[in-house]
């Protein structure tokens, strides 16, 4: 077994499974390239008021099962082909399973929910593990917190390999009207425009492999990224909001940038939460120039969401996985709709058009209704 001194943790898979592909390099290839999604139609269960407000996942279902489990699961897979990894290479109980939903998992109509817990156990199942397995809730920072959880049985010797990451499937009436009824959604998302009005809600998952540094390497793995420092905290001033000035989720930040042993003239990506609701994105802004002080004018940064949609809970570690694959292609990605920038959101958000830069350390960031915070460093190898 590899030492329990290792320090470093590393990514060597990555599984996406987005509105824009079932895949990871066809979902990568659609946000490198701006893309977004159009409305594909009424779906029966939500009718026509919420349907426009939604992006499902193009992977389709079968047996039966609600569609969090098969979308988790092909993920998974995804992600540990990518690492080279068959289930029956890690020795048994030293593979753990911290792939979390963030909400109960609701059948269609209005019938009581189950448990989200049931999304691991079954991904731990399927694949035939038994090592440490839990389904960690936080809201839309459920994936960060859950790659922090999984690293950190890494570090203390707990177990070999892990698969981490978040998966959602929130298409359900109840949520879908309870987030239009908060003033969230909106039909045209455009974070960071003075025009933003909301988001449109996607599903997914985002599982990435993780292993000590040691063990990947010794194997003959091929690291995607090392997981330089993860971070998480808490803004808990109001149940949707954060407080204006961002200083909880800077703090957050700078934890992490020096966990990593990294200087914030180091990052030259940003991943940011940014969901295009009007407080959130000019708090986040504020939050990144506390952390990185003059120099959050020389990173590039971006949101995703418009061309994935928000996926709630399986947002943080569906981006993360592309803040890996934007480090390994030194590629920003853009932040489509951009159009007209808000005075008072004044970063480089990689407007419309993505562009290549060379860096060797990105960050990621997620919050979420509630206050949880979560940021994650990573570097190249």
């Amino acid at each position: 077994m590899p030492s329990v001194r290792d320090p470093e943790v590393c990514v060597t898979g990555i599984g996406l499974v987005t509105p824009l592909a079932d895949d990871r390099e066809g979902t990568w290839r659609m946000v490198r390239e701006g893309g977004t999604l159009l409305f594909s139609g009424t779906d029966p269960v939500l009718g026509p008021e919420l349907s426009p407000y939604v992006r499902p996942s193009p992977f389709h279902h079968s047996n039966g099962l609600h569609p969090v489990y098969p979308i988790a699961l092909r993920a998974a897979r995804e992600a540990l082909r990518d690492a080279g990894l068959e289930p029956l290479d890690v020795p048994e109980g030293r593979m753990g399973c911290s792939v979390s939903v963030s909400k109960p998992v609701f059948p269609a109509g209005l019938s009581a929910p189950a448990s989200p817990e049931s999304v691991h156990a079954f991904i731990a199942r399927e694949l035939g593990f038994s090592g440490p397995a839990l389904n960690l809730v936080a809201a839309c920072a459920t994936g960060i917190h859950s790659v922090l959880l999984a690293s950190r049985w890494l570090k203390e010797g707990l177990c070999d390999a892990a698969l981490a990451g978040s998966a959602e499937s929130s298409m359900h009436p109840l949520l879908v009207a309870g987030f239009r009824n908060m003033g969230v959604l909106s039909l045209f998302p455009r974070p960071f425009d003075r025009r933003r009005d909301g988001f449109i809600l996607g599903e997914g998952a985002g599982v990435l492999v993780l292993e000590r540094r040691s063990g990947a390497l010794s194997r003959g793995a091929k690291v995607r990224a090392v997981l330089a420092s993860a971070a998480v905290g808490s803004d808990c001033s109001h149940p949707t909001r954060f407080f204006p000035d961002g200083m909880s989720v800077a703090r957050v930040i700078s934890r992490a940038l020096a966990r990593a042993e990294i200087a914030p003239g180091d990052v030259g990506y940003v991943n940011l939460h940014g969901t295009g609701t009007a407080a959130n994105d000019l708090m986040e802004t504020r939050a990144v120039k506390a952390a990185f002080g003059k120099k959050s004018y020389d990173i590039s940064c971006s949101s995703t969401k418009p061309a994935t949609g928000h996926l709630l809970g399986a947002a943080g570690s569906v981006e993360l996985g592309l803040a890996c694959l934007a480090l390994r292609d030194g590629w920003v990605p853009p932040t489509p709709h951009l159009e007209e920038p808000d005075p008072e959101c004044d970063l480089d958000y990689t407007a419309l058009r993505g562009r290549k830069r060379s860096f060797r350390a990105a960050l990621s960031l997620s919050f979420g209704f509630g206050g949880p915070i979560g940021a994650a460093v990573i570097k190249a190898e």
